[in-house]
C-alpha cells in the first residue's frame, strides 16, 4: 500500500509504516514483551526498545495509572495489572460463550419455533454475535454482526437492567434516547421504568422498538460471580407472536439462560 516500506531493516524485520504514533507504538510494544516474561524491568524494557529509563518510567507510570501494569514491591518489576487481564479474559470468555451457546440457541429455536440470538453489550449499543434462525418460510433474519441502541431492543434492554443508575445516566447524559421506531423508549426517564419491570419479571420485551413487526423475549447469562456476560433472546414476527406469545416463551427463555449461565461457571 502507498505510504508504507516494508522493507527489511539490517535486524532482519520489516520497517514499520509510515503514519504510526510514536508513543502509542512505544506502549504496545512494551505491553507485549509480557508475552514472554511474567515480569518486565525498567532496565530490560529500556535495553530492549532503545529508550531512555526516563521515558521508560513514564510509560510504566501512565501505564501503571490505568491499572495495565502493576509493580511488585518486592522485586520492583511490573506485570501485567487488573485491566489488562481483564481485557484479555473478556475476550477469551466472549470467544468461548460462542462456543458453549450454539446447543443452547439450537434448543431455544427448536422449543419456541423462532430465531434465537446471543448479544453482548457495548457502551450504549448491543452487538449481535450469534444467532440460530427459525426453519420457519416466514421468520425474524439473524441480526449477527449488528449493531443497535440497547434501549431498542429486548436483548440489550436486559444487559442493560443489570447496571446502575449512575453508569446509564452516564450513558445517556442528555436524557434522551434515539426512537428507531414510534414505539422506541425516547428518554432515560422511561428507560429506568421498563429497566425495573425488567428486574422484577426477570426478562425483557421488545415489541416493534427496534423494527415495526417484530417481538423478542430476552433473558440474561451470568458468570460464577453474577455478572452478567451476554444474554439470549428469542425473536418472531409480529403475526405469529400475537395475544399471550410473551407469556408462553419467557419460561423457555429464562430456562435456557440459566441452564447456560450454569455452563459458562
Amino acid at each position: 500500500m502507498a505510504g508504507e516500506d516494508d522493507t527489511p531493516d539490517r535486524s532482519g524485520q520489516a520497517k514499520s509504516p509510515s503514519g504510526l504514533i510514536g508513543a502509542v507504538d512505544n506502549v504496545l510494544h512494551l505491553l507485549r514483551m509480557f508475552e514472554d516474561h511474567e515480569t518486565i524491568r525498567v532496565n530490560q524494557v529500556a535495553q530492549r526498545m532503545g529508550l531512555s529509563r526516563s521515558t521508560v518510567h513514564r510509560l510504566l507510570a501512565t501505564l501503571s495509572h490505568h491499572q495495565f501494569v502493576q509493580q511488585d514491591e518486592g522485586s520492583r518489576g511490573y506485570r501485567p495489572g487488573p485491566a489488562l487481564v481483564d481485557i484479555g479474559l473478556s475476550v477469551v470468555v466472549n470467544i468461548d460463550i460462542q462456543a458453549v451457546s450454539r446447543d443452547a440457541l439450537t434448543r431455544l429455536r427448536d422449543e419456541t419455533g423462532e430465531t434465537a440470538h446471543l448479544a453482548c453489550l457495548r457502551g450504549t449499543d448491543v452487538v449481535y454475535l450469534d444467532a440460530v434462525e427459525s426453519t420457519q418460510a416466514v421468520r425474524a433474519s439473524s441480526r449477527v454482526g449488528w449493531s443497535v441502541p440497547a434501549h431498542a431492543t429486548a436483548i440489550g434492554k436486559v444487559m442493560l437492567a443489570e447496571l446502575p443508575v449512575t453508569e446509564l445516566a452516564a450513558l445517556h447524559p442528555r436524557g434522551e434516547l434515539a426512537k428507531l421506531t414510534e414505539h422506541t423508549i425516547g428518554t432515560l426517564d422511561d428507560l429506568l421504568l421498563a429497566l425495573a419491570a425488567v428486574r422484577e419479571r426477570g426478562y425483557a420485551t421488545n415489541d416493534g422498538e427496534s423494527q415495526l413487526e417484530v417481538r423478542s423475549v430476552a433473558a440474561a447469562v451470568r458468570d460464577e460471580h453474577g455478572h452478567t456476560r451476554v444474554a439470549i433472546a428469542v425473536t418472531a414476527p409480529s403475526s405469529r407472536a400475537g395475544t399471550g406469545w410473551t407469556e408462553s416463551v419467557a419460561p423457555t427463555v429464562t430456562r435456557i439462560a440459566k441452564e447456560l449461565s450454569e455452563r459458562i461457571g
